[in-house]
């Protein structure tokens, strides 16, 4: 089939914002606002006092309701509201003008001026990179394959404009040998319709499409369209996209003058969480009707630029819209070349890449230049990634090379081997809460310190911290529970969790903590036992013996018991050494010595011991003693009375020894 080519020069290729009165100064007709809010609360209330609610944001602080202005004026006085404003409209301008196409798809002026065959040839084609064009839709097309998307302005996000299909076709035409070349043929391109068939939009759509675009994970989004004026909720939209990481690209605007001067760049291309994309013809020079100002970015090719159109067509259009998605193209190869980079390493890396252009250095008209695909040397990369400096004197070595395409490869490596970090740490502490074990402690806390970014480490710290803190918080509160109440039981069972616990220093601290608690659970025994050492009577030793008994199983009991059992040991050698003694010359005087020693051993059994100890001995001297009082009354002679009486006088006193002595006389 025959194709129709259709050139449209589109004079103001961009989407004109109707200029309407700030919400500070919100007409007695106003009705349709956007507004910010700090809570849930405040979001609720809002919602109950409005007259009605047109749109709820997922992802942003906002909310476009209908309400009347004393309503809302209450609701500003009570601080409830953050800010507000009328809700933006604006609209898309085009003129149009046929062109003879003769150059093939891979030979159009605007791909060669930026080297993209170089990232082809590499084999990066944006494959991976998810992109929301936020336009007026895409319509089907041979040329191009559009993932999905959502419409903000109908039930389609079918484009019937034209202009975002355009758009789309410069970053992921199809390379298919007919029509034209996406920069990214492979990314994943998401239509998010904010335009209608009529060119006309506002800015809650846009709202809509950026809210969805962050609740959908875009990793770009492409805005071919500003206003000269400042639209603060618009500003929140695309700060609320850059903090989660989602880099944002914009077109400067079509509001520049012939010579270049005064600030003409659109918002939201204004702000500094956007790329800013100025526009240049064939001769790399500054389309005349390109914005110009101090926060331009970067230009492309944004003249006589060729793509998909309606109906299946081919169009040319004109316009800082057109430069716009060159660079979305170009950084969605970086992204898919360089996976690890940071949106900041990224934005970098298109400076690294530029060709300067106009004045030398950075310029108001081309910013830092048109960004022509370059691959890193690779000897360079070997070079540093083989060498033996620590991590953070080779990250720091990094930061402080050239600029050079070469800076960005080596920090996306550097990222990347972080990142391998960081998921071994996060698998290992996923195998530490199932099984914690001191091992894996140690290997977390040696990962840790592989972290060169603060930010990171300290949030992986705070992760362990909050692991260990649930990990322990059954044992940690057992032993609160202990000192509070100094039980057995409560003892018993904070010992029973801390030994449930892995060997590391929360469970040393807690152990030091229930051990403290002991010592002062142990004050009655400890005073007990040390009055008993100070003066052994019977009475300290049941104390002391009681107090201690009464004591948890633990090392401070057993340090007890073994000092108690120390004593006891000193009056029972106290005690045999006085039996010997007695056993050696079996007087009176020696025998009352070691019986008061035996008495002075307190434990049953050992004294038991002792006692049947020198009972053998008394019971020996009885015999012999009743021997010879025998002998005497055999034959009563001074001598056998003398030698009786001489043993049985140093017998112990008792009844025996009386019945002895009553038959001596």
């Amino acid at each position: 089939m025959k194709k129709v080519f259709l050139g449209i020069i589109m004079l103001l290729g961009m989407m004109i914002l109707t200029p309407v009165s700030s919400g500070e100064a919100a007409s007695e007709q106003q009705t349709n606002i956007i507004v910010k809010y700090e809570t849930e609360h405040d979001k609720k209330l809002i919602i109950q006092q409005s007259d009605s609610v047109v749109k709820e944001y997922s992802q942003l602080p906002l909310l476009e309701i209908n309400i009347s202005k004393d309503v809302l004026q209450e609701l500003i006085s009570n601080k409830h509201i953050v800010f507000y404003e009328e809700n933006k409209s604006f609209s898309i301008q085009n003129q149009f003008k046929v062109a003879n196409i003769s150059s093939t798809e891979l030979e159009r002026w605007n791909l060669k001026a930026m080297d993209v065959q170089n990232g082809w040839n590499a084999g990066f084609t944006g494959k991976g990179v998810k992109i929301a064009i936020i336009d007026s839709g895409v319509a089907n097309h041979s040329d191009l394959t559009v993932v999905g998307g959502a419409s903000f302005v109908g039930n389609s996000y079918e484009d019937d404009h034209g202009h975002g299909t355009h758009v789309a076709g410069i970053i992921v035409g199809k390379h298919n040998g007919i029509g034209v070349a996406g920069i990214a043929p492979n990314a994943e391109v998401y239509a998010l319709k904010a335009i209608g068939k009529d060119g006309k939009g506002d800015v809650a759509d846009v709202l809509k499409a950026i809210d969805w675009a962050i609740e959908n994970k875009m990793h770009i989004i492409n805005l071919s369209f500003g206003d000269l004026e400042y639209a603060k909720s618009l500003h929140e939209g695309v700060k609320k996209a850059a903090d989660h990481g989602i880099m944002i690209v914009a077109a400067s605007g079509n509001e520049g003058n012939d010579s270049g001067t005064g600030n003409t760049i659109n918002y939201p291309a204004r702000h500094d969480e956007v790329i800013s994309v100025a526009s240049i013809n064939r001769q790399f020079k500054r389309s005349s009707f390109s914005g110009t100002g101090n926060t331009n970015d970067f230009a492309a090719p944004g003249e006589e630029i060729y793509s998909t159109y309606l109906n299946g067509q081919y169009a040319t259009y004109n316009g800082t819209s057109m430069a716009t998605p060159h660079i979305t193209g170009v950084l969605a190869l970086l992204m898919e070349q360089y996976p690890y980079a940071t949106a900041t390493e990224l934005r970098d890396g298109l400076r690294y890449i530029a060709e300067d252009l106009g004045e030398v250095g950075y310029d108001s008209l081309y910013g830092y230049g048109l960004p022509k695909f370059k691959m890193p040397n690779s000897m360079m990369m070997s070079e540093m990634l083989n060498s033996d400096l620590s991590a953070t004197s080779t990250i720091s070595k990094i930061e402080t090379m050239p600029n050079t395409i070469e800076k960005l490869a080596l920090k996306n490596d550097w990222n990347k081997s972080q990142q391998t970090i960081i998921s071994q740490i996060d698998q290992i502490l996923a195998d530490f809460v199932r099984t914690p074990t001191e091992q894996k402690y140690n290997q977390l806390i040696g990962l840790l310190e592989g972290v060169v970014s603060v930010d990171i480490k300290l949030h992986k710290q705070k992760q362990l911290d909050a692991t260990i803190a649930r990990l322990f918080e059954p044992a940690t509160n057992a032993v609160n529970v202990f000192n509070r109440n100094k039980t057995n039981y409560n003892y018993k069972k904070a010992e029973t969790e801390l030994k449930k616990l892995p060997s590391l220093k929360p469970k040393q601290e807690l152990e030091a903590a229930l051990n403290e608690g002991l010592q002062q659970f142990a004050k009655k025994a400890i005073d007990g036992l040390a009055q008993y050492e100070k003066q052994p009577t019977k009475k300290h030793y049941d104390y002391a013996l009681f107090s201690i008994n009464s004591l948890p199983d633990s090392s401070v009991k057993s340090e007890l018991m073994e000092k108690m059992k120390k004593q006891v040991q000193t009056a029972v050698k106290q005690a045999t050494a006085k039996i010997s003694a007695y056993e050696k010359k079996q007087t009176l005087k020696n025998y009352i010595n070691a019986e008061n020693s035996i008495k002075a051993v307190f434990d049953d059994k050992e004294r038991s011991k002792l006692e049947l100890k020198i009972k053998k001995t008394v019971n020996n001297n009885m015999a012999k003693a009743k021997t010879r009082v025998a002998n005497y009354e055999k034959k009563k002679s001074e001598t056998n009375r003398n030698l009786a009486m001489k043993i049985v006088r140093e017998l112990p006193n008792g009844k025996e020894k009386e019945q002895l002595l009553k038959r001596l006389k």
